[in-house]
C-alpha cells in the first residue's frame, strides 16, 4: 500500500481562469522521493500545500481520493490536518531566510515549533541531529538572529526540525533554490541520508532538473496545473516525449556542450481557457490540441498528454 495515495485532486482560487491544479493522481511509497517539476506557476507549491493540508481558506480543493498511511483525509478538517503535520507530515518551505521571524531568536523558534508538535522534551535530540547535519555548534549559534545565519545553516535547522517528529512523509518546496551549488549538494545528501535511515516517502518540489536527477525515484512534470508528463525518472528525464519536457531538458546546461551556441528556449505563452495548457508554446500542436485537453497516455516508457507526440514515437521506433 502507498503511503501517499491520490486520484484527481483539482485545487481552484478565487477569480482564476484555470484551476491551480487540475485532474492530479500520484502515488508514493515509504522509501521513495517523487518530485514534481516545472516552472514558476505550474501549480507545484499549490500542489505540496493541498498534500500538506496548507492551503488557503480561500481555495477549493476536490479530490477523489486522499490518503496518508491509508487515512481517508477528504473530510479531515484543519485541527485533524494539525495533528498531522505533528506526527505524520512535516513540511519545508523554499526560502530558508523567509521561513523564520526575523525578530527572535532561532532558539526561541526552535522551541516553539518543538513545542506546537508536542517534541519539547526532545530538544537535546534535536540538538545533536543539528550537528549530524553539519550545524556547528548549535546550542551556540542558536541564540542567534535568523540573519546572523547563512543559508545552508537555516535550511539545516529547518530539515532538523522538521525529520526530529519522524514524520512518515517530508514534502520539501525547492530545498535548495536559495542556495549556492556546493550547499546544494550538501542538503541534498543529508536529504538522501535521513530519507533511507528513517524510509521516508518525500515529495520534492523543483524547477532544477540537476536536483531532481539526484533524489527522485520517479518525476512528474506540470504544466498550467496538469500533469503533462510522469514515469520513473530515468525515463523521464532520459527519453521524454512530452514537448514541454523536451523543452525544460534541452534547456538545462552542459559541461560537454559548445559553449559558444545558446541554450535553446521555449517561446512564451498564455494559459489557454480550454484545450491542451501547453498549446500556445507547443511545436507539435494540431487544431484538436485547442480543442481538447488531453489525458496521459503511455508513450514510449512514460505517461504524457500529448496525442502528437505519440504518433511521433510511433513513427520514429
Amino acid at each position: 500500500m502507498s503511503l501517499l495515495a491520490v486520484e484527481d485532486l483539482t485545487v481552484t482560487y478565487p477569480g482564476g481562469r484555470r484551476p491551480a491544479v487540475k485532474g492530479v493522481s500520484l502515488e508514493i511509497e515509504s522509501g521513495r522521493t517523487l518530485a514534481v517539476v516545472g516552472e514558476s506557476g505550474s501549480g507545484k507549491t499549490t500542489l505540496a500545500l493541498a498534500l500538506a493540508g496548507l492551503l488557503d481558506r480561500r481555495a477549493r480543493r476536490h479530490a477523489s481520493r486522499l490518503e496518508i498511511n491509508g487515512e481517508d483525509l477528504l473530510a479531515a478538517g484543519r485541527r485533524r490536518w494539525r495533528q498531522l503535520r505533528r506526527t505524520d507530515i512535516s513540511f519545508i518551505f523554499q526560502s530558508p531566510i523567509n521561513s523564520w521571524n526575523p525578530t527572535r531568536t532561532m532558539i526561541a523558534q526552535v522551541r516553539d515549533a518543538m513545542s506546537a508538535a508536542g517534541h519539547a522534551g526532545r530538544m537535546p535530540e534535536l540538538m545533536d541531529l543539528l550537528a549530524r547535519v553539519g550545524f556547528e555548534d548549535p546550542e551556540r549559534r542558536l541564540a542567534d538572529l535568523p540573519h546572523q545565519l547563512s543559508g545552508g545553516m537555516l535550511q539545516r535547522v529547518s530539515i532538523a526540525v522538521a525529520v526530529i517528529i519522524e514524520p512518515a512523509l517530508l514534502i520539501a518546496d525547492e530545498p535548495t533554490s536559495a542556495l549556492d551549488s556546493t550547499v546544494q549538494s550538501e542538503i541534498l545528501a543529508i536529504l538522501g541520508e535521513l530519507r533511507s535511515e528513517a524510509d521516508l516517502a518525500m515529495l520534492i518540489i523543483s524547477h532544477d532538473l540537476s536536483v531532481v536527477a539526484r533524489v527522485a525515484d520517479d518525476v512528474m512534470v506540470l504544466y498550467g496545473g496538469k500533469v503533462v508528463e510522469q514515469g520513473a525518472r530515468a525515463a523521464v528525464l532520459g527519453s521524454a516525449v512530452h514537448p514541454y519536457t523536451r523543452g525544460l531538458l534541452d534547456s538545462v546546461p552542459r559541461l560537454d556542450g559548445d559553449r559558444k551556441i545558446l541554450l535553446p528556449s521555449m517561446e512564451p505563452g498564455h494559459l489557454p481557457a480550454s484545450g491542451c495548457p501547453f498549446a500556445p508554446r507547443c511545436r507539435l500542436v494540431v487544431d484538436d490540441c485547442r480543442r481538447v485537453e488531453p489525458d496521459l497516455i503511455p508513450i514510449n516508457d512514460t505517461l504524457a498528454a500529448c496525442p502528437p507526440a505519440a504518433s511521433s514515437a510511433l513513427i520514429t521506433t
